[in-house]
């Protein structure tokens, strides 16, 4: 199940996936606040969040309104990190992803590479882009990019796939495909096919409405008469109450035949716990 999608048009309006917030009109858009900033000076180019708004993703930190967040922007950046859209001067793709990867905060910078990684990066500039860097800003980048998977449809499974490598538990597979008896596919947010376990998040029937309610729960019917466990996640649960549920994903896990060593189930219990902690700080 996909939430709203992050991935639009400069125009376009947007709904915060995580918020469920209205709409918010073009007016106030963050492009046009750029555009004021670079017509009283032509050196400014858009960097960071900014950037990356104007090449069409949201980035900003979950619930955060655009029409508030400070333009991003700088004279820095050489030329060749420097591309044009909607006749505005943004760092490039490439550079607007390193710079997401080494300063976001890790979830968002996770689930910021995955947006970006999804529309292609080319893999030369994408190394040109980190060349640059050094120091913790570089490790950050490295660590960010490793857990990014461009598999991930909204930032919501980004943000849980992350929790469940920090909890130590197996790898998931982002948009896992199942198979009914028809033939026909079935697509999990996240799912582990050998214990077959999956993870969804409600995000998208509370935006759509009852049909698409009872439509997941349709599709979790079938899966579960297919022998699946399907643990359904809100935003609640995955940013601010992530204990319970990686509780029971690795009781579910452990009950369908995953044998982790004792010394393992230990360390995953401890990270499960520093998950918690952490979120709550």
């Amino acid at each position: 199940m996909t939430q709203i999608s992050t991935y639009r048009t400069a125009s376009a309006t947007l709904t915060d996936p995580f918020s469920g917030s209205d709409p918010l009109e073009p007016c106030e858009d963050l492009l046009l606040r750029f555009e004021t900033v670079f017509e009283s000076d032509f050196s400014q180019v858009a960097t960071g969040r900014t950037a990356a708004w104007i090449h069409g993703f949201d980035v900003l930190p979950p619930g955060a309104d655009q029409r508030e967040w400070p333009v991003e922007s700088s004279s820095d950046p050489p030329l060749a990190e420097v591309t044009v859209v909607d006749g505005l001067p943004v760092t490039t793709l490439a550079r607007t992803l390193v710079d997401c990867a080494a300063d976001l905060p890790r979830l968002e910078a996770v689930a910021a590479a995955d947006q970006i990684l999804r529309a292609g990066v080319e893999v030369q500039r994408l190394a040109d882009a980190l060349e640059p860097l050094h120091g913790d800003r570089l490790r950050r980048a490295n660590a960010t990019l490793l857990a990014a998977d461009p598999r991930a449809e909204s930032p919501m499974e980004s943000w849980t796939r992350c929790l469940i490598a920090d909890a130590g538990l197996p790898a998931p597979v982002p948009q896992l495909r199942t198979r009914a008896p028809n033939g026909r596919s079935r697509f999990l947010d996240l799912g582990w096919e050998r214990w077959r376990v999956g993870v969804e998040s409600d995000g998208m029937a509370a935006h759509l409405g009852l049909a698409a309610e009872t439509g997941d729960r349709r599709r979790h019917h079938l899966l579960q008469n297919l022998g699946w466990d399907v643990e359904v996640l809100t935003a609640s649960d995955v940013m601010e109450h992530p204990r319970p549920w990686l509780v029971k994903l690795r009781d579910l896990l452990l009950a369908k035949g995953w044998e982790p060593s004792a010394n393992e189930l230990h360390d995953i219990d401890a990270r499960i716990e520093a998950v918690s902690m952490a979120l709550k700080r």
